[in-house]
């Protein structure tokens, strides 16, 4: 996790109406701007742009819409020193994108909705020392729709990984698991009710999370036959044991330390005074392929294989987990994402490989966590993952869908994924994500020991709202446990027969696609 807040700023300016119907230019030198130096450049458009250098710089645009709904804003940029990261928000709802040009670039951000009249466009830094030049803003006709894989990536995935994946998969679009993530193990006795950051939950709503993150940080590493190390994850996988038992979802993490063990470290940045500076190339021949000869291969094998023996004596107890490795790597906070999106593309396959075809782990749902969601080059490739998710933290007390990084993230995996909030600060309000179409699998905010105190940035007013709703499922939800759980039980399969023709989202549909499985009169039916 990296804990970067993002800006939330409304401003008011002056006002520009426009039709929704075509694409409208508005050029920076003309919004409302704060803490920004005008430069003036013939390379940009109007011979005009704006510099930010400075954390509490910003840019306020309003756009008039003619009538309301979907907009796709793009920005036209300069990197100045090449990839930088930059919030945009709509009405308060924030996406970032990345500047990847050092000259004059664009970047489609996003899709947000606009209601008629007043709609207030925000820039500000998330990395410094860029320029904007322009924003354009378009009327949004289509969607990315969804067309996500019935079953797990894994062709042998145990029959607990097939189950785990059909629960995610049926209740996509019509629920979101609610989660927490864990930090201090200190405190831990085996019952994964009683650990204090699904205790901070309960509190705050009078309901247990369905999901619980988990980490490997202390799995491998220099330090990973200390006595303190080994004994945190010994009591993560005690606690994973126990909420699998009780029907709940164990994510695992992994903040994988330096395998070349010259440090302890996973930053790989000022974060830390002795931050990691391990590339993955240093463990790969000149053409690019893996140097099976050299130490430092030796050791990322041997890391993986750790976690891996983690995962199998998980699977033998016939528990599935969910597993995401190598998150937030653009970022280049972590030494996992220093040596470009190539070269974590390859770890990221060699994780997948190693685990699932040379040690026979099958009891993992797999998440590809991108720092963005303009990550397409760091795209491990879709047989590498079965869920997208993403890292969003909004202010304290801000409730935002983040529909349109939902939306983004659809697109970046053309609909085939499950999209899920990996990590993030304030839980979405449940109202929000259905009324922007933006129903994540789960969310996990981190955690509330170690100082993090995630919980308490969403009021107990709204974790008792969000918990209580039967559209969040929490553990009290999963009583009946996994050993029950039959496909699409949220539908009507048995009784009161339904009459019309439902696609596995629970969308009604007036006809079907051929070859795709539909819901039909209480029964699965496939499209002629």
């Amino acid at each position: 996790m990296r804990k970067t807040t993002l800006l939330l700023l409304l401003s008011a300016c002056g006002f520009l109406s426009a039709s929704a119907q075509t694409a409208t230019k508005m050029e920076a030198e003309s919004a409302a701007y704060e803490n920004c130096k005008l430069v003036e450049d013939g390379k940009y458009s109007e011979g005009k742009a704006l510099e930010l250098t400075e954390s509490n710089a910003k840019i306020t645009f309003t756009y008039g819409a003619a009538e309301s709904g979907k907009y796709t804003i793009t920005v036209g940029y300069d990197g100045l020193y090449g990839d930088k990261v930059v919030n945009l928000s709509v009405n308060g709802n924030t996406a970032t994108f990345n500047t990847t040009e050092k000259g004059p670039g664009e970047a489609v951000v996003g899709t947000y909705l606009m209601s008629q009249g007043d709609n207030t466009i925000v820039i500000t830094p998330n990395w410094t020392w860029f320029r904007i030049d322009y924003i354009t803003i378009a009327n949004s006709e289509s969607t990315v729709q969804f067309d996500i894989a019935q079953t797990p990536l894994d062709a042998k995935a145990s029959d607990a990984a097939k189950t785990v994946y059909t629960f995610l998969y049926d209740n996509f679009g019509k629920k979101t698991i609610s989660g927490i993530m864990t930090g201090d193990m200190d405190k831990a006795n085996g019952d994964v009710t009683q650990h204090p950051d699904v205790q901070a939950v309960y509190q705050a709503s009078g309901k247990y999370p369905a999901l619980v993150g988990f980490d490997f940080m202390n799995a491998t590493g220099i330090n990973e036959n200390d006595a303190w190390y080994k004994e945190y994850t010994d009591k993560s996988i005690a606690l994973a044991k126990d909420l699998y038992r009780r029907g709940g979802l164990p994510a695992f993490t992994w903040h994988w330390r330096d395998p070349s063990r010259k440090t302890g470290e996973f930053y790989s940045n000022d974060q830390v005074k002795t931050p990691c500076t391990v590339k993955i190339s240093e463990a790969m021949n000149a053409d690019g392929s893996w140097n099976t000869s050299s130490d430092l291969y030796a050791n990322i094998i041997k890391d993986i294989d750790t976690i891996a023996d983690y995962f199998l004596a998980l699977q033998e107890l016939g528990i599935a987990c969910i597993f995401r490795p190598l998150h937030e790597a653009s970022g280049g906070w972590f030494w996992w994402g220093t040596d470009g999106a190539a070269n974590f593309v390859k770890l990221y396959q060699l994780i997948v490989d190693e685990m699932v075809n040379q040690k026979g782990v099958h009891n993992v749902i797999w998440v590809w966590n991108p720092c963005t969601v303009n990550d397409g080059d760091w795209n491990p490739g879709a047989d590498y993952y079965d869920v997208a998710a993403i890292d969003i933290y909004n202010n304290a007390y801000d409730y935002s869908s983040n529909y349109a990084a939902f939306d983004k993230l659809r697109s970046l995996t053309n609909g085939k994924k499950l999209i899920a909030l990996s990590e993030n600060g304030p839980i979405p309000d449940i109202d929000k994500e259905f009324a922007e179409d933006a129903v994540w699998s789960w969310w996990m905010p981190w955690y509330q020991t170690w100082g993090g105190n995630f919980v308490d940035k969403t009021s107990k007013e709204e974790w008792t709202k969000c918990m209580g709703d039967d559209r969040v499922i929490t553990l009290e939800d999963r009583s009946a446990g996994w050993d029950t759980y039959t496909a699409i039980q949220s539908q009507k399969t048995t009784t009161d027969a339904i009459p019309h023709l439902y696609d596995l989202q629970g969308r009604r549909v007036s006809k079907g696609q051929p070859g795709r499985l539909y819901i039909k009169e209480g029964k699965k039916v496939i499209w002629k």
